[in-house]
């Protein structure tokens, strides 16, 4: 049996065991802060863009850029492919841990396999050997532990198979013997056994020379290669997690050996659902798909009991006198519990419930799914295209209009100083986008999912946020002036300091860019989708060229515009009319405040939320008073990390007095049995951090036709919610190589694929997949 192991993360010179403090959270507090760092040290020289840190900002400067330089150029530690005709193989060595005057390898067996090909776990089923993984002769390797993702249930003709197709990557611990040969090579010799129709062993040898490492002997903990331990830890993650850690108790289990049946009972929390079980005896029985009954409410203990039973086939009984292990898939993750033989008094009566059904072969990509082998110009291409299509976004038109008021405001600037403008408003715009996907990057490297928009999964960034939003609109509402200190002030003028009240600084059109880039990542947009799953796919460099490329889309219209600064002259004269027009912008400002505020409801408790939202409005009626009160958002941003989850459970249904669906809480592995039953099944993956996905329910989803056509007997909308983070939405994205939200797929006898639908809904779009979907086309 494998001993328990934590999903282990890596970070480029950092040792894993301080990573695994330092959360989420805080690298987007981290980075949020060196953001603003830039922002306050933005210098326009000759009508080019440069930032510049103070002596005592240079730290969080040479952070960020040490983060993305090292994970830029972190040493490929992989051997070459090991092949077959129908799989292939090869080592991965992601970091080097030091410990007790060892060194440890953090190290990943990938193998591929061609469709409809699949290999076992360490308890294959009805048939199969699991994998054998050893030392080649001569390798200096002390000790290998393998470690098991968790398995997916096959179904071969009716044996229950449990195993992996296509790819799977198995951590390994590969302990060195030293001191090391300098000619000596890290072999690890691998037999497995693969199966389709029929069933193949094969070896493969996995060989990575020592001298194409780093000096092992002497080594620090820390990364070698960031792409091999972003790919490992994606298995790492699916390791089945102890499930003491989740209040979980030991499950019971009985034998009816007149019957042939084998019940599991167990205990489980209200919010967790029961979707599948792995039995581990001795010996193996072979065993049919389990028959899973519906919960039984457990009162006064806040959790629920579950039965399920197998029946058993051939092979031989299980003995009640040796150990018994069980792993169980459920709505929050795979986990693993021992399992304590009962001993039955009366014979087992046969449940009603739900039986398990298992994959039936591979699953080729889903039709309308993205390409990784696109040519990099077409993706380009596409990054630029949806960079502009971002400008007609509902999150970005509060930015562009107060643009345009403050060009309007600024009419008597000269042409030189317009245009100085737009620069500024595009500096502001693409170093943003540099910024995030640096972020983004050290995220990669770090071994953590990415996505685009998952920073509005984070109270503090949504908090601040809300807080820089309520400032602007504050601004426009006539609280206060910005005044820069005068260094920068004298820095970003372009106007004469003898008419002060017409001063201009870049600094704000520069700050104006930086907005407009961070509330355009909860919107998505055609083509946007595409690039950046593409993005997310690559190498870091790709993943930068885009990430700047969609900058430049955003902000081409203020790069076309320094062609011609002379249309603004076109633009109405300033007059009395610009107040109403600045109190009607800062009131959509102030309502984008609330929806921030409504979207933080769902992260920290109802109570936190009150409470920040009081010290907002606080500083709202006392900013004019003292300086001491622009103190307040400050002091909110610190009480945020305090503040609890919200105890209840995101629901999956729609709030929306206009959606009178029955919406399916979302459950990645119900979709090939409702198929399976000749029925049609929608899937929408939302947040209510995602503006997009809030426009295709006003424009589509809640339409009175569709709505019609999705509350059809043969038709099951089935909901996620990914306004927090969540593991299974996370990794079904990824599985169809999409990292944002919206995302709308269809399934059905007519497309067991699945039909994926662009991020902008249409009805005609959405319908015809149903009727495809159905096989009516």
């Amino acid at each position: 049996m494998v001993s328990d192991v934590s999903a282990a993360v890596y970070v480029s010179g950092t040792p894993a065991s301080i990573f695994k403090q330092f959360s989420v959270r805080d690298f987007t507090l981290n980075i949020f802060i060196a953001s603003l760092s830039a922002l306050h040290h933005f210098r326009m020289d000759s009508g080019l863009a440069l930032l510049s840190f103070s002596r005592r900002h240079t730290s969080a400067g040479i952070l960020l850029l040490t983060i993305l330089l090292v994970s830029l150029s972190a040493q490929a530690a992989q051997s070459d492919w090991s092949e077959t005709p129908q799989a292939k193989a090869r080592l991965l060595i992601a970091a080097v841990e030091s410990k007790n005057s060892q060194a440890v390898l953090k190290a990943g067996l990938e193998i591929q396999m061609d469709d409809g090909w699949k290999t076992y776990w360490r308890t294959p089923g009805a048939a199969g050997i699991p994998p054998d993984v050893k030392a080649a002769q001569g390798s200096p390797l002390d000790n290998i532990q393998l470690y098991y993702p968790a398995p997916s249930r096959l179904d071969f003709q009716g044996l229950q198979l449990y195993g992996y197709e296509k790819r799977v990557i198995f951590p390994l611990d590969l302990t060195l013997k030293l001191p090391l040969q300098e000619d000596a090579t890290i072999a690890v010799d691998t037999r497995i056994l693969i199966c389709r129709e029929l069933c193949i062993p094969v070896r493969f040898k996995s060989e990575i020379p020592v001298s194409e490492l780093p000096n092992l002997a002497t080594a620090q903990s820390g990364v070698l290669d960031a792409d091999a331990a972003f790919s490992i830890n994606q298995f790492v993650s699916r390791i089945p997690r102890p499930a003491d850690l989740a209040g979980f108790k030991p499950a019971k289990v009985q034998l009816d050996s007149e019957q042939k049946i084998l019940q599991v009972e167990l205990q489980l929390p209200e919010s967790t659902q029961l979707q599948d079980l792995f039995p581990e005896l001795q010996p193996e029985p072979e065993l049919n798909a389990p028959v899973i009954g519906l919960p039984e409410a457990l009162p006064g203990t806040g959790s629920q009991r579950w039965t399920a039973q197998f029946l058993i086939q051939r092979k031989q009984m299980p003995s009640p006198d040796a150990a018994a292990n069980l792993v169980i898939r459920t709505s929050q993750g795979d986990f693993e519990l021992p399992m304590r033989w009962q001993t039955n008094s009366a014979p087992l009566n046969p449940i009603e419930g739900t039986q398990v059904k298992g994959h039936k072969g591979s699953v080729p990509g889903m039709d309308g799914a993205p390409s990784i082998a696109a040519p990099l110009w077409l993706m380009l291409l596409m990054a630029l295209a949806g960079g502009l299509i971002l400008n007609l976004m509902p999150c970005v038109l509060p930015v562009l209009s107060i643009k345009v008021l403050h060009l309007i405001k600024h009419s008597e600037l000269s042409t030189s100083q317009i245009r100085g403008s737009f620069i500024a408003t595009a500096a502001g715009i693409i170093s943003s986008f540099v910024l995030l996907a640096g972020a983004l990057i050290a995220l990669k490297a770090s071994g953590q999912a990415v996505g685009w928009g998952i920073q509005f999964q984070q109270p503090i960034f949504i908090a601040a946020l809300a807080f820089i939003v309520i400032i602007f609109a504050g601004n426009l509402r006539g609280l206060f002036e910005f005044r820069l200190p005068a260094v920068i002030s004298s820095l970003g003028s372009t106007i004469n300091q003898e008419t002060p009240e017409k001063s201009h600084s870049l600094f704000g059109s520069f700050s104006q860019g930086a907005l407009a880039t961070i509330l355009a990542t909860p919107c998505s947009a055609p083509f946007l989708g595409t690039a950046i799953g593409f993005a997310f796919s690559q190498d870091y460099l790709t993943l930068l060229l885009i990430f700047i490329t969609l900058g430049i889309g955003l902000a081409l219209p203020y790069l076309l515009l320094t062609l011609k600064p002379e249309w603004i002259c076109k633009l109405p004269k300033p007059g009395h009319w610009m107040l109403t027009l600045k109190r009607v912008l800062g009131g959509g400002l102030l309502v984008t405040a609330g929806w921030l505020f409504w979207v933080l409801s769902d992260l920290i408790i109802f109570n936190g939320v009150v409470a920040i939202a009081s010290l907002a409005l606080l500083w709202w009626l006392m900013v004019r008073r003292h300086r001491l009160f622009w103190l307040i958002p400050v002091a909110a941003l610190l009480i945020i990390p305090t503040l609890p989850q919200p105890d209840i459970k995101l629901t999956s249904s729609s709030a929306d007095g206009q959606d009178q669906l029955n919406w399916a809480a979302f459950e990645p592995s119900q979709i090939d049995k409702q198929v399976a039953e000749n029925k049609v099944v929608f899937i929408d993956i939302t947040a209510r951090w995602c503006v997009t996905c809030i426009a295709n329910k006003v424009a589509v989803i809640n339409t009175p036709e569709v709505q019609q056509a999705l509350s059809a007997a043969n038709i099951l909308p089935m909901r996620g919610d990914w306004t927090r983070p969540d593991a299974t939405i996370s990794d079904f994205l990824n599985r169809h190589q999409r990292f944002g939200i919206p995302f709308n797929a269809v399934y059905g006898p007519g497309a067991p694929q699945g039909i994926l639908l662009g991020e902008i809904l249409s009805k005609k779009a959405l319908l015809d997949a149903l009727k495809k979907a159905a096989g009516d086309i």
